[in-house]
């Protein structure tokens, strides 16, 4: 069966309807998912019904297909960063599945970087219970992602969509629940006009469900993509995401992100890969990441115009849970040939690093890295910032007597960093 789709150079598809695939019992069943299609397809003609849509597109977008790969994974991300609004179908199968949450993370991204021009999120995700689910087996993000009107009626608060949908005697209020739902995104599509995004890397995003568990490592990648580099710049080394970037290429035969999420979790943690466009800004914000992390930051982009206000940022940037590592390949000749400018650069950038951390982790914000000495640093940069982030951040959810001090992460996790045996605490060797 074909995948439904609404997107094309031109158009913006009203929605993108994320659903939980129901299993099928045996091969002989009919596919118990063709009733979630039914609802799509009655949203979709509603839509055409009260919209200003043009004949020939389709309101949404529904990933009816369980494909898997390269290419899909970029369909999907094109889906996610061009609907205006985001449909999830509650059920308690839906918080389970990983690509339901790959897809919430991804456009909820997209809706915080709008944020960036406001104090508000944009109201544009309009979620529909497809079974009830009870609040306490509702995630913390989903909470307030509810959608309430008096044309839903009680019918739908008890059985949900598919409740509705499967039993005749329901007809009249499932067509209820269709009105009031497309109204509702018709509403957000054409009012609040949520611009589209660049399509993020999908394959690298994490489940928005998955909780935090006290042992989440984010590798930010600060690096451009092969079509954001200027002409003279040799585009081997780099993809069609900042986390593809190599620096070690032809000695090391993958991404620099890929060998450094190898590395942080031979040490105990859960990699988070992401380009600094995606999670920078929030690893680096104020009031402190939701977990420790590094930045990779690509020499070259000292150089690079429009990645100066990113240094600024990151040159500002003081917490002892973020780390810095610039890796240097000794035999890219275009760095060789610009070495000077590009040490003037980070020379401004680097103290504010280099005067925290021990031995290694000081020689990691240099950029003296060659491939051999990156993955020995490393470890010395994650130890270095995880132990301080242990120590000092207030864990959730906190106590509930009154009057207790609130807990540490560190008093929660039987987890804990490796020691350092080639170290003192003073930093010595």
């Amino acid at each position: 069966m074909a995948d439904i789709s609404g997107s094309d150079e031109h158009h913006q598809p009203y929605f993108f309807l994320s659903y939980a695939r129901t299993p099928r019992i045996s091969d002989k069943d009919p596919d118990p998912n063709l009733w979630v299609t039914k609802f799509y397809r009655a949203l979709c003609q509603e839509i055409m019904q009260i919209s200003r849509l043009p004949a020939g597109v389709s309101p949404g977008f529904m990933d009816q297909e369980l494909r898997v790969g390269a290419a899909w994974n970029e369909r999907l991300a094109k889906e996610l960063a061009s609907c205006r609004v985001f449909v999830p179908l509650y059920s308690p199968r839906y918080f389970g599945s990983e690509p339901c949450g790959k897809e919430w993370a991804a456009f909820d991204l997209r809706r915080k970087r709008y944020m960036g021009q406001g104090p508000d999120l944009p109201e544009v995700m309009v979620p529909a219970f497809w079974v009830p689910v009870k609040p306490a087996e509702l995630p913390e993000m989903a909470h307030p992602m509810q959608f309430h009107d008096p044309a839903l009626g009680t019918h739908y608060q008890e059985r949900g969509v598919y409740g509705l949908i499967k039993l005749n005697r329901y007809r009249d209020h499932y067509k209820s629940v269709v009105d009031a739902l497309a109204r509702r995104i018709v509403d957000l599509a054409e009012n609040v006009g949520l611009p589209p995004g660049k399509p993020c890397d999908f394959t690298s995003l994490k489940s928005a469900f998955v909780p935090d568990r006290g042992r989440r490592f984010q590798i930010v990648v600060l690096a451009p993509t092969r079509d954001a580099l200027p002409p003279h710049r040799s585009q081997r080394q780099y993809g069609a995401h900042a986390t593809d970037w190599n620096p070690y290429y032809p000695q090391c035969d993958q991404p620099i992100a890929s060998l450094a999420a190898d590395i942080v979790r031979d040490l105990g943690f859960e990699p988070e890969l992401w380009s600094y466009a995606d999670q920078g800004e929030d690893l680096l914000k104020e009031d402190g990441p939701a977990s420790p992390g590094v930045v990779l930051l690509d020499p070259w982009v000292v150089l690079m115009p429009g990645y100066q206000a990113a240094l600024s940022y990151l040159r500002r940037s003081s917490h002892p849970w973020v780390g810095l590592v610039i890796p240097w390949h000794e035999d890219d000749e275009q760095l060789a040939a610009a070495t000077d400018q590009i040490r003037a650069g980070l020379h401004a950038l680097a103290p504010t690093w280099i005067e925290r951390g021990r031995l290694l982790a000081r020689e990691a914000a240099k950029g003296t890295l060659a491939f051999g000495q990156f993955a020995p640093a490393l470890r010395q940069v994650v130890f270095t910032v995880s132990r301080p982030y242990l120590r000092d951040t207030p864990a959730f959810p906190p106590r509930s007597e009154p009057g207790d001090a609130p807990l540490r992460r560190r008093d929660r996790l039987t987890w804990q960093p490796p020691e350092n045996p080639g170290e003192r605490d003073d930093g010595s060797a």
